[in-house]
């Protein structure tokens, strides 16, 4: 049974060491024939994917949306073609979204273009994000760095989210991006590092 896995960017050597039988690699996406595993460097898994052999853009479009309404692009090669498809398809958003917020509920499927003439496409992926990746409005302002966007998008994956009145221990702190956010939840939080803490956690706390 095929499998494509999206390695997040810059850990393509660490997806290629996990996978045992790697037939094909597409930029980031690498197909295996063996079976399916919940890997931990792969951004979005594509399951069961088919390949569509395509003569124009409309029968590329018509070919996608027979399978399912909603397709997220990705685009390694041949740009101008695979953009020219993705118009034809219905228009996902692909906006930022604002912290917290649920996952989405619609299936998103993923697909590529092999060739010209060719996709690769999977209507069940892992992620409900386009490839896998969770972008959010950011506040460029008050956090102390950009370290708080991974726990952003932890909690906003599995859902979980921090009681108000939990006790919470942030080891190697500095300069304070995980303690910020989980001080927003309202978390009493023991922030340890040797270095100092940036002073927005003192406001945080304040509040």
């Amino acid at each position: 049974m095929t499998t494509a896995y999206l390695a997040a960017r810059g850990f393509e050597a660490e997806l290629e060491a996990e996978l045992t039988d790697i037939s094909a690699q597409y930029g980031r996406l690498y197909v295996s024939e063996a079976p399916a595993v919940n890997s931990v460097w792969a951004q979005n898994i594509w399951h069961n994917p088919v390949t569509l052999h395509i003569d124009s853009i409309k029968q590329a479009a018509a070919q996608l949306k027979a399978l399912q309404r909603n397709w997220a692009l990705y685009d390694f090669q041949l740009h101008r073609r695979a953009k020219l498809i993705e118009e034809q398809l219905p228009h996902v958003s692909a906006k930022p979204i604002t912290f917290p917020s649920p996952l989405p509920t619609a299936p998103l499927g993923s697909w590529t273009l092999l060739d010209a003439n060719t996709i690769l496409a999977s209507a069940s992926c892992s992620s409900p994000y386009r490839n896998g990746e969770v972008l959010f409005v950011e506040d460029k302002e008050t956090p102390p760095n950009r370290a708080y966007l991974k726990l952003w998008e932890f909690f906003t994956i599995t859902g979980i989210r921090p009681d108000p009145a939990a006790l919470c221990i942030d080891l190697g702190a500095c300069p304070g991006g995980w303690s910020w956010v989980l001080a927003n939840f309202g978390c009493k939080v023991i922030a340890v590092d040797k270095s100092p803490l940036d002073p927005c956690l003192a406001l945080c706390s304040a509040g």
